[in-house]
């Protein structure tokens, strides 16, 4: 066989080969596939295998047939008790009537975007309804599956199910985060000057007591002082007493003694007294 017998034979053998390839297709485990004629749907393929089209004439739209993840941007939202906030929240969601999502919305994209549509809407209906304590307690849980629920009877006109729906985050706008946050600390330096206040009072307090108990511990010592001062001097007085009486005029000179002793006892002590004066009298002796 010559090469120009070798061309003959091999072009419609390609022809054949190519219009064979273009006819077999794969569905996978994790796809479902739409055939589409000329723009027209003329089949839905949910079951994985092998499968055969028209080629040229028809081709294939695949979907993924998994649960798909899609995280819808913050919107701000206000709420029953007018309070604002910024709620962002977590979607998931599956294609469960291909062709239905073919007519309405074509591909992920577009469906992402009635989504975003339909969460904003129905999001700040739910939300309009509840109050501050709600979003920021165990109850978001059921604020959120309300919001799912009715998303999913939503979506089910374009073929999507809405299989869960989370509030992803929750924050104030910033002008409230700020105003919020001057508050706090107007709050706090309020609450330090209550206690700066109480604390001075306490202390107030505790010095009154600790001076009167200092005044009453002082009176009573200077009292017992005195008191046994008194008995002190008593006594004294009592022995010095009885001990004079025994001669008198001994303690007569002895006490002429200590005052010479006290008068005298400066060389520039200067005295004016007859010598007969009788604080001199056992000096004349």
């Amino acid at each position: 066989m010559n090469s120009r017998s070798l061309i003959v034979f091999s072009i419609p053998l390609l022809v054949v080969l190519s219009i064979l390839l273009g006819s077999l297709f794969i569905v996978q485990q994790t796809q479902q596939a739409l055939i589409l004629e000329f723009g027209k749907l003329v089949r839905v393929i949910k079951e994985p295998g092998f499968y055969v089209k028209i080629p040229f004439l028809q081709n294939i739209r695949l979907y993924d047939n998994r649960i798909l993840d899609f995280d819808l941007s913050a919107i701000p939202a206000t709420l029953g008790d007018q309070k604002r906030l910024l709620v962002a929240t977590f979607a998931r969601y599956r294609i469960v009537n291909p062709a239905l999502f073919y007519r309405t919305v074509q591909n992920e994209q577009g469906a992402e975007q009635r989504l975003r549509i339909l969460n904003q809407s129905i999001a700040l209906g739910v939300l309009g309804q509840s109050n501050l304590t709600d979003v920021l307690s165990p109850k978001r849980a059921i604020i959120a599956k309300i919001i799912r629920d009715q998303m999913n009877i939503a979506a089910k006109a374009f073929g999507i199910e809405v299989v869960d729906l989370q509030l992803r985050g929750t924050d104030l706008p910033p002008e409230n985060s700020e105003a919020i946050f001057n508050r706090m600390i107007s709050e706090r330096q309020q609450e330090a000057q209550e206690f700066r206040s109480r604390g001075d009072e306490i202390s107030q307090e505790i010095k009154s007591t600790s001076d009167k108990e200092r005044t009453i511990i002082l009176a009573e010592a200077r009292k017992q002082a005195e008191k046994i001062k008194g008995e002190g001097d008593a006594y004294v007085t009592e022995k010095a007493a009885k001990t004079y009486g025994k001669d008198p005029s001994f303690y007569d000179f002895f006490a002429s003694l200590r005052a010479y002793q006290k008068a005298l006892n400066s060389q520039t002590t200067t005295f004016i007294l007859s010598p007969q004066d009788s604080f001199f009298k056992y000096l004349n002796r």
